[in-house]
């Protein structure tokens, strides 16, 4: 087996550059292989074939605006460009976007590519901006992904391939979060075909991307197409196919038998990997900005009271998570935001584990001899379902009983946006790699639910900090509201922060595969061998 090792030593300083290249007054120009494609030259292999990308759940949708999960973003990145992109060393580049810059405090111009048309066709201008973004902000739209585009205020068509972009406050990163698949452009026809009653962009997703969407067969597989007419160059694959494969062993077994070409390798099976034999299998591994979690529904008696919840902290022994079930594949998490992330702090004063300590605090929050409980695990995710059971015995021995409901991805998406949960285990990654996407959305109490916050936390102090980090362009006072904001989210624990995991994909036949610092592949320069 040949091992690729793509990790990122250097993601924090290249993630500096984020916001230097994102800073007022900055022109940033050039072109960026569909958000870094990830060809550092020539990439061995044949053209044409089909990649097989087997995948633990379907995606609920293919509306970049319809859902803020994993599943759907992996389909779509491929099906919709956005105004910018990611390189491979993290800085933002522009993409559909010839340039931008900060032309005042609060207004970005972005000069507009004149070569590139929609599958459909039509031409990319910039109306399709505006349509687009307008989409995603409308209140009646109520897209889960508005919060990540929430600062902007206006969208003005200077000319045909000139937009200028207004927020409401200086902020700093916008290139950084239009780079975030909530940026997809939508063809305006597809826009204009829902809006009339017709078919949704759920149904009808036309883009400009690399690939081509052709067909669906929902809980089963997606197949994309490629784009021949693609503005940065066809891709080499004639097709990929999205397969559902619930179940971690037999994705990894399909990659193995060579079924599959590529898939996401869970933390306890890189080992396995690792030790399979054959050229072509290959092992993709990014120390990204992905922070997991234990959720409490903070709406839900005992969850509303801050001792039980510092309990549960202090009842989960992180390392055993780390070391036990990810087998090294990541660092405990002392806080929300993973050192990979622009405005972390480190140097925080955890809730250590301390189980002694942690049946005091039971007993003097009135649960002396403990509660019952249910936790939501979504299916198809081994490494969840072992930490559900680590969570479960270890909450155990302060007299919480806790069972656990395994419910498949969309079910729990809805679920946990909607409420319906006590205790639930998910991940949030920041894709800007910015301290705002890792904060904002998890515990702003304006993003209740499906935008990110489904712990229901509020603190004004917190939407205080939050809201004046966003608007300010000092790096350093931001560092300071997040360092404090950071100090306040471990002391009232809206949630357990577990740990930082590595992401790991599997390749076999396939070279040229890019993963981004969110763990989100890109296939415009995979070929097959």
């Amino acid at each position: 087996m040949k091992t690729k090792k793509n990790v990122f030593f250097l993601l924090l300083l290249s993630l500096m550059l984020v916001l230097s290249a994102c800073s007022g007054g900055n022109d940033s120009s050039g072109t960026t292989n569909n958000g870094g494609a990830g060809d550092d030259g020539e990439v061995e292999g044949q053209d044409g074939g089909e990649l097989s990308f087997v995948v633990g759940a379907d995606a609920p949708t293919l509306d970049p605006h319809g859902m803020n999960d994993t599943s759907t973003t992996n389909v779509t990145t491929q099906i919709f460009d956005r105004l910018t992109a990611y390189d491979p060393d993290g800085t933002v580049v522009p993409s559909l976007a010839e340039s931008f810059e900060a032309i005042e405090d609060t207004v970005w111009e972005f000069k507009l590519r004149t070569d590139v048309k929609f599958h459909d066709g039509t031409d990319f201008t910039a109306e399709a901006v505006k349509m687009t973004l307008e989409r995603i902000l409308d209140p009646e739209f109520a897209s889960p992904r508005a919060v990540v585009l929430n600062m902007i205020t206006e969208v003005e068509v200077v000319d045909e391939h000139t937009v200028h972009i207004k927020t409401a406050e200086p902020f700093a990163p916008l290139p950084a979060h239009l780079a975030h698949n909530a940026g997809s452009i939508i063809a305006p026809s597809a826009i204009e075909e829902e809006n009339s009653g017709g078919e949704t962009v759920d149904e009808n997703p036309v883009g400009t991307g690399p690939f081509v969407f052709e067909n669906w067969n929902r809980g089963s597989e997606i197949t994309l197409v490629k784009n021949e007419n693609y503005w940065d160059g066809a891709p080499a694959l004639d097709s990929i196919k999205f397969v559902v494969v619930p179940e971690q062993s037999t994705r990894v077994a399909m990659l193995e038998t060579g079924e599959a070409q590529v898939t996401q390798i869970g933390a306890s099976d890189v080992a396995r990997v690792e030790g399979m034999s054959g050229s072509g299998i290959e092992l993709v591994n990014v120390r990204g900005t992905r922070m997991d979690y234990l959720g409490f529904n903070m709406e839900k008696e005992p969850y509303n009271i801050k001792e039980v919840r510092q309990a549960i902290s202090m009842a989960i022994n992180k390392t055993d998570v780390v070391d036990g079930i990810l087998d090294g594949q990541g660092v405990p998490a002392v806080g929300p935001l993973a050192p990979t992330v622009v405005g972390n702090y480190q140097d925080l004063e955890p809730l250590g584990y301390d189980v002694e300590a942690a049946k005091q605090l039971l007993a003097d929050a009135g649960f002396e001899d403990g509660f019952e409980t249910t936790l939501y695990v979504n299916s198809a995710n081994a490494e969840r379902e072992q930490i559900a059971t680590l969570v479960q015995d270890q909450l155990g021995q302060i007299g919480i009983t806790v069972n656990i409901e395994i419910i498949e991805w969309g079910a729990f998406l809805d679920a946990t946006a909607n409420g319906e949960h006590e205790l639930f285990i998910l991940g949030w990654t920041t894709v800007t790699g910015d301290a705002d996407y890792g904060l904002y959305a998890l515990f702003h109490s304006s993003t209740f639910g499906a935008p990110g916050n489904r712990s229901f936390y509020a603190n004004d102090r917190v939407d205080e900090l939050l809201d004046f980090a966003r608007s300010e362009t000092n790096q350093d006072e931001r560092n300071e509201a997040y360092k404090e904001v950071s100090e306040i989210l471990v002391d009232e624990a809206p949630m357990v922060y577990l740990q930082h995991p590595d992401f790991n994909y599997g390749t076999n036949g396939a070279n040229g595969l890019f993963v981004d610092f969110s763990g989100t592949p890109y296939f415009h320069g995979v070929k097959l061998q």
